[in-house]
């Protein structure tokens, strides 16, 4: 393949992860500052545990992958070096941040069964503490599996393991786990009718306490899985590639084939672009705490902005009297 077309898709793919640098890491900062500060309590819940990792994956996605794309691309486009693969250590970290997320989608998915399913038991058991716990144990498998490239594994073998861990698996799951909620939200919905009917006109409180919580849970559920609806759909187009490279021999060398490929390597990463902004509009806690931290503090920059210029402008005031004072004393006494 000519060089001169390396170069000019380096320098392309490597403009393409500055922005992504920048459009990925600013929200989820946000997002993450917000959970940090919790003003309205909102990390308590568990469910916004899962977000917090979601987030902190999504934050050293940009930070640290992309960053690292975009130095390797633009030493390919204008140096001596050449597009990252498989082994070198900007891949192992991008293997650490893409499988970390797709295994924390997929353990939501399972948190999020449970607790439609068996409500009690998900009230009395699972805890923020134990899923802290569970998250942290997925990022350090996830790194331990991606630094085994570095030991020099067959790749082909490793490639294998990879595809099945963290495609097959996490998609069978999840299916079967949203699968699950749609048949238990579809029963509740049917006996919430049938009370309905029977209930007088006037519900007690708990009936609308229990209501509001199933609306809560269902909000969750939908939100998590438009979650794993666009990690899945930043997947497709490099999975694609994968296998045309794969099965089909009389396209390798092909230049379409190879900008297909290093297209889709960026477009991996717009599920981490998409999560905040997503999360955000979907969950009323995290859009207060969002409003709160960000908002209101800079209200009270401006209110404080004001108080501060009130009083300068007094001190300015009195200074000039003093000083208008002074000019008369000494103007009386030359004349």
């Amino acid at each position: 393949m000519e060089r001169d077309f390396e170069k000019s898709l380096c320098l392309g793919t490597g403009i393409t992860f500055v922005f992504m640098l920048l459009f990925i890491s600013v929200p989820n900062g946000v997002i993450l500052i917000a959970l940090y500060r919790n003003p309205v309590r909102c990390l308590r819940k568990t469910f916004l545990v899962f977000l917090a990792f979601i987030a902190a994956m999504d934050l050293f996605v940009g930070i640290v992958v992309c960053s690292g794309e975009a130095v390797m691309r633009f030493l390919c486009a204008f140096g001596e070096g050449n597009i990252p693969k498989d082994g070198d250590i900007v891949i192992v970290l991008e293997y650490i941040g893409i499988n970390s997320s797709i295994l924390l989608v997929t353990a939501m998915s399972v948190d999020r069964f449970v607790s439609v399913v068996c409500p009690h038991f998900y009230i009395g058991k699972v805890q923020p503490r134990k899923l802290i716990l569970c998250n942290t144990i997925i990022v350090v498998f996830s790194t331990i599996f991606a630094s085994l490239q570095l030991s020099g594994i067959s790749l082909d073998i490793y490639r294998l393991i990879d595809v099945h861990l963290h495609t097959t698996f996490p998609l069978v799951t999840t299916a079967l786990a949203y699968f699950g909620i749609f048949l238990r939200l579809k029963k509740r919905a049917r006996v919430d009718l049938q009370r309905q009917s029977s209930m007088p006109c006037n519900p007690t409180l708990q009936d609308m306490r229990r209501v509001n919580i199933a609306k809560k849970e269902q909000k969750f559920a939908i939100t998590c899985f438009l979650i794993l609806i666009f990690l899945i759909i930043s997947l497709i187009p490099y999975f694609v590639a994968i296998l045309v490279d794969a099965n089909c021999y009389d396209c390798r060398g092909q230049k379409w084939l190879f900008v297909l490929r290093e297209s889709s390597v960026a477009f991996l990463f717009v599920n981490s672009f998409v999560n905040p902004f997503l999360t955000t509009f979907r969950i009323n806690e995290l859009k207060q705490s969002v409003t709160k931290v960000f908002w209101r503090r800079n209200q009270d920059n401006i209110a404080d902005w004001g108080i501060f210029s009130c009083k300068t402008l007094q001190e300015m005031s009195v200074l000039c009297d003093c000083i208008i004072m002074i000019l008369r004393k000494v103007d009386f006494w030359f004349c």
